[in-house]
């Protein structure tokens, strides 16, 4: 009797263990397509103040670059989840008097590399946001032909924003993530997410001009999911995005 209870109870108890899906390797890939339709956009120039030597009169701006209709610079991430986040370093160039790549994706806990390639002093200042008000969070002012490791590691999560304080037209973003489930849309509109947990996940899509949209994906182990998110030139808001 002493026998079969035990039994009985150890099988209870196996049954009742739980394993998360990610430490039995059941995790997959978002790949991910951002596009653009609708009327073709005029480039927008901004207005060149100081050093127009070398700047010149206007420079394009770069919150919308589009290559044959797929959108670059969209920050995608998945919702609800933590992961552990590997430190590393993230560069962040100031040259031809424009931030290079003007939206950028970091871990917490990572190095900021900036570069000036131009040949007179950038000031980089970056302005993390908490609620309606913004803290600095690091203040390099970079040489010409000079590279600069930030002071501190970028700690917290949230969107910096970054300008420089000498040249007012130049701004760029950064989103730093304290999971590791996000990316940024390429040259060619394209995204990819890897080692998501299976099951149904929420992805956000975020960009600056066009704004946010949402889409719910299921992602199957050792698989690749497809996700297209469409944004429209023409009302400024993104269209239903479809997931295979």
């Amino acid at each position: 009797m002493k026998a079969t209870f035990v039994r009985w109870l150890m099988g209870t108890v196996t049954a009742t263990v739980i394993v998360p899906a990610v430490l039995l390797g059941q995790t997959g890939t978002i790949l991910g397509t951002v596009r653009l339709e609708g009327p073709a956009r005029t480039t927008r120039l901004l207005e060149v103040t100081v050093d127009e030597e070398f700047c010149g009169k206007t420079i394009e701006a770069q919150d919308v670059v589009v290559s044959q209709g797929r959108l670059a610079h969209a920050v995608a991430y998945v919702e609800g989840l933590e992961g552990e986040v590997p430190s590393r370093d993230y560069s962040l160039a100031n040259a031809d008097c424009r931030f290079d790549p003007p939206v950028l994706v970091a871990s917490a806990g990572s190095q900021l590399i900036v570069s000036n390639a131009d040949p007179m002093m950038h000031n980089t200042h970056l302005n993390l946001w908490y609620g309606a008000r913004t803290r600095t969070v690091a203040n390099l002012s970079v040489p010409q032909k000079r590279t600069l490791r930030s002071a501190r590691p970028l700690r917290r999560a949230g969107v910096i924003d970054i300008e420089c304080d000498v040249h007012p037209w130049m701004h760029a973003k950064l989103w730093v993530f304290d999971h590791p489930y996000f990316a940024a849309s390429d040259e060619t509109g394209s995204f990819e997410i890897v080692d998501v947990p299976v099951g149904n996940q929420r992805v956000t899509v975020w960009h600056e001009v066009f704004g946010e949209k949402q889409v719910e994906v299921t992602v199957r182990a050792n698989e690749t999911t497809a996700l297209e998110v469409v944004y429209k030139t023409d009302d400024g808001e993104a269209t239903d995005a479809t997931h295979e």
